[in-house]
């Protein structure tokens, strides 16, 4: 029933933010579209591109658009289903050098859905951690109430443990020729995971709290958004 009122143009899509009845992607995952700067591209010309700086979380899966080469790296198979399917290609793109820049009047819109079953496997949680912040996670696992939990019969275990293995491929095999940094204030994604080893990337040391970077600030960021281009004058 909602599709007719879908935004095609992006006059329309800032009148849906105005009214907050659309949002930059996704207000409940900063690391996932945290590097897009939404503000700047609410005035960038039509085809014009912007480059990013830098890379604020290593779950940054932004909607990408590549000319397809020989080169182009592929998707892991083993991600299937749903976790860290996309994120893992953007970090393998961002390594093997190439550049994250976003073009202006393009968006997408992504419609509201019933979770996959995959994305219900993924959900599924001990009650340990049923009600824990997800950067307290590894207190509670090493924990003594959490030292019984058969983490690996979790699915999201299990696809940390492939993340776990997959950074540690990429780091040995793809050689780092990277031209878009991570952030200065990074966000350090290894704290939401269930499974943790020494060799866990140590590029990042805690997570940033203080993050002063407004054009990345999720709400902010619809906020300004839904300004008038002339409202400073008035």
């Amino acid at each position: 029933d909602n599709i007719p009122f879908m935004p095609m143009q992006k006059d329309e899509l800032i009148t849906l933010i105005k009214k907050r009845q659309a949002s930059t992607f996704d207000p409940t995952n900063e690391g996932g579209h945290g590097s897009t700067r939404y503000i700047s591209w609410k005035d960038q010309s039509e085809g014009s591109y912007l480059d990013l700086p830098c890379i604020r979380s290593n779950r940054y899966e932004p909607y990408l658009a590549l000319r397809y080469c020989s080169e182009l790296p592929p998707f892991q198979e083993g991600f299937s289903g749903y976790g860290k399917n996309k994120m893992t290609w953007a970090m393998q793109l961002r390594r093997s050098g190439y550049q994250f820049s976003q073009l202006g009047e393009a968006f997408l819109v992504h419609y509201p859905h019933l979770d996959s079953q995959s994305r219900l496997e993924w959900n599924k949680k001990p009650k340990e951690l049923q009600k824990v912040d997800s950067t307290l996670v590894g207190d509670v696992l090493e924990s003594k109430e959490g030292s019984n939990i058969d983490l690996l019969s979790y699915k999201r275990a299990r696809v940390d443990s492939l993340f776990l293995d997959y950074k540690d491929w990429l780091r040995e095999n793809v050689t780092d020729s990277a031209r878009v940094p991570m952030c200065e204030n990074a966000l350090n994604d290894d704290v939401r995971l269930w499974v943790h080893r020494d060799t866990a990337d140590e590029s990042q040391d805690s997570e940033s709290k203080d993050n002063d970077d407004d054009e990345n600030d999720v709400y902010e960021v619809n906020e300004e958004l839904a300004k008038d281009k002339d409202a400073g004058n008035e």
